[in-house]
């Protein structure tokens, strides 16, 4: 049998942290990230922020990797669109909290600017004549 977590608690978070991100409220949102994360969170929120109101949000994915879990988000508006990956953890006292942020709007995945990988990749598809 397949153990499930219970993550309501999470989803809830989530989804409160995004809502505040999509109306431009940083006091709330800023709440759930930890310091070390906050500068890339702020860069992420500013892209939001430039979608024209009223910003839609839709879950793309939820993954546990560890005991962390990474949310997909995609904000948008129908004609722009910012998609974020938040890697959340849940702390001693209960709280799930924001340890990173990544804007992967422009991205085809969340590794595409890893200059090793990209080029072992770009490599790997001129040899194979996928290129």
């Amino acid at each position: 049998m397949v153990h499930v977590d219970k993550i309501d608690d999470l989803r809830e978070a989530i989804a409160t942290h995004a809502d505040a991100v999509a109306a431009g409220d940083s006091a709330s949102a800023q709440k759930f990230v930890l310091p070390q994360a906050l500068e890339t969170h702020r860069q992420a929120a500013a892209e939001v922020a430039r979608i024209a109101k009223p910003v839609k949000v839709e879950t793309l994915a939820l993954a546990k990797i560890g005991f962390q879990y990474i949310s997909k988000i995609r904000f948008t508006n129908g004609t722009a669109m910012r998609r974020v990956l938040y890697r959340w953890r849940k702390e001693a006292d209960g709280k799930w909290v924001i340890v990173s942020v990544e804007d992967t709007t422009g991205k085809r995945s969340s590794w595409s600017d890893i200059p090793d990988l990209a080029a072992a990749v770009a490599q790997a598809r001129a040899e194979n004549g996928n290129a």
